[in-house]
């Protein structure tokens, strides 16, 4: 099936104008109506084919508004808040059939996180759905300068003389944002991937001290690199809470860090031709971007 009209949630955040023009590339002939609201920076989604639905994902009206006569949803806002119950409420309502649904892999922590039973009831809300669903769940996101991990690496290190790391050891699989919007696209134009749900992960794991030297590589740059152990800065971590009512760090984001995240994409390649790019190329791009002072 060939979408008419396409319906985006979170299409202002960071991944979804990514989203916005990979559907454009992809369907030609298709209308994208993005739910927004009214205070959203709509620049990055200017196109004669990109038609804002001013609205609000908790607002049964707005989203019934939404997806009036549209026949796929790309659902890149977060499954794990409270607009879930509305959200599909009103797509049991609609015309929709089709949709594609961006999770994380972050439901698959073994740790007790609380936001981990709200995602999974979330994925349990798309498969009760009655649509022809797909979720992909990317690992950390990163691309440009505006995101909120990697960017904040590649400065540091560019600052910084020495730069000591936690869990050095721990495996991450970060994602470029580029390589998670044509995965949903790809998805959305693949029978096979009907009632799929895929890993979207970087090219290959790394360990933290691997990724920090491709950085340092990269950007050319002489580094010390310190490696501190995780028991060691949970111990203290630990120490500041019981002194602390808000700690700057938490437990739980330093046993996060500490927690092994590498991922098999495997069905995703095979589903609809997943082919993640290098850390390292990445990594390039996003460095070029800090430098060229395009995001502050």
């Amino acid at each position: 099936m060939t979408p008419q009209t396409i319906v985006v949630t979170g299409a202002s955040g960071f991944t979804g104008p990514f989203v916005v023009r990979a559907l454009l590339a992809r369907f030609p002939d298709a209308a994208i109506r993005c739910l927004v609201r009214d205070n959203s920076r709509m620049a990055a989604l200017r196109h004669p084919r990109v038609h804002a639905a001013v609205g609000d994902l908790r607002s049964p009206a707005s989203l019934r508004a939404a997806f009036a006569g549209a026949e796929t949803l790309v659902n890149v806002a977060s499954l794990g808040f409270d607009w879930i119950d509305p959200l599909f409420d009103a797509v049991r309502g609609s015309s929709l059939k089709r949709g594609v649904f961006i999770s994380t892999t972050a439901i698959l922590t073994k740790l007790p996180v609380r936001s981990r039973a709200t995602r999974e009831r979330g994925e349990s809300l798309v498969r009760a759905s009655g649509l022809q669903w797909t979720i992909v769940r990317p690992t950390m996101i990163y691309g440009t300068p505006a995101d909120r991990n990697i960017s904040r690496l590649i400065r540091f290190v560019l600052r910084s003389p020495i730069i000591p790391i936690v869990a050095p050891q721990s495996r991450q699989q970060p994602v470029h944002v580029e390589d998670v919007a044509n995965a949903v696209t790809a998805a959305l134009a693949s029978p096979a991937a009907v009632s799929g749900t895929y890993n979207l992960a970087g090219a290959v794991p790394m360990t933290l001290d691997e990724m920090v030297r491709t950085v340092v590589r990269v950007a050319g740059l002489r580094r010390l690199i310190l490696q501190v152990p995780g028991a060691a800065v949970r111990a203290a971590v630990v120490l500041l809470g019981q002194v602390s009512a808000r700690p700057p760090v938490t437990v739980e984001q330093v046993d996060r860090l500490n927690e092994d995240k590498a991922f098999d994409y495997g069905e995703a390649a095979r589903d609809f031709g997943y082919a993640p790019r290098s850390f390292e190329a990445g990594v390039i791009a996003e460095l070029a971007m800090v430098r060229a002072g395009g995001f502050k």
